[in-house]
């Protein structure tokens, strides 16, 4: 299977020149022009890295970085000359390659070299998801049902589906799902998961259920 390498960047010159390089080495690139982009690739694909540039993306690519790392993906940075106090926040984020620009292709082929095959769309690096679980783009298909769902909401079936059987507090929703979780109240999480548990109300064999003081589960039923 050709490993998918995602490239985070508004700049559509360098996506094309990267696409370019990653097709002559044997990838697929697919680009993602936002943070919501990269958060949905993860969720609905095969992602084996990311190539994450730095230059003139708007927000502060460090939380993503975090975000992409914590989904276990390798992730690669192209950084200019002008970026050292960035590049040390992608460091204390796990960053594996800076990668200058100019494009230096030496140091892009030595990072592709590292990268295997991604993962089944249909899982995550850290637990396999149920069978009857297939993720798509703001989208999950149950039992042969799709249900809508907004990114949030489906990065926290996620988490609960990684632990299910366990309860999930409000705080380790916060740090798992969250790109900044210091600006997510507890609040805020009570609001995602009364739309994740409208989204899968008709389901009769899953249930959100409160854990009264402790936080959410998942259950699952007998239809």
């Amino acid at each position: 299977m050709t490993s998918v390498i995602l490239v985070c960047s508004q700049d559509a010159e360098l996506y094309l020149l990267l696409a370019h390089i990653l097709h002559r080495e044997g990838f697929e690139a697919q680009l993602a022009a936002s943070e919501d982009d990269a958060v949905d690739a993860c969720t609905t694909s095969a992602i084996s890295a990311v190539l994450l540039d730095c230059a003139g993306w708007p927000g502060d690519v460090a939380p993503l970085c975090s975000l992409l790392k914590e989904a276990g993906l390798p992730v690669g940075a192209l950084i200019g000359g002008d970026m050292r106090s960035q590049h040390l926040q992608l460091i204390r984020a796990g960053l594996e390659e800076v990668i200058t620009r100019p494009l230096s292709p030496s140091k892009l082929l030595a990072f592709l070299n590292t990268v295997g095959p991604g993962p089944n769309a249909v899982t995550a690096p850290s637990f396999v998801v149920p069978a009857e679980f297939v993720f798509e783009q703001q989208a999950v298909v149950f039992a042969g049902r799709r249900i809508d769902l907004a990114p949030i909401e489906a990065r926290i079936l996620k988490f609960l589906l990684e632990n299910q059987g366990q309860i999930s507090t409000r705080e380790q929703l916060i740090d798992a799902v969250w790109t900044n979780p210091r600006r997510v109240d507890r609040r805020t999480v009570d609001v995602h998961i009364g739309r994740l548990r409208k989204a899968v109300g008709g389901l009769r064999s899953l249930r959100v259920r409160t854990v009264y003081g402790a936080g959410y589960a998942l259950e699952f039923h007998d239809a």
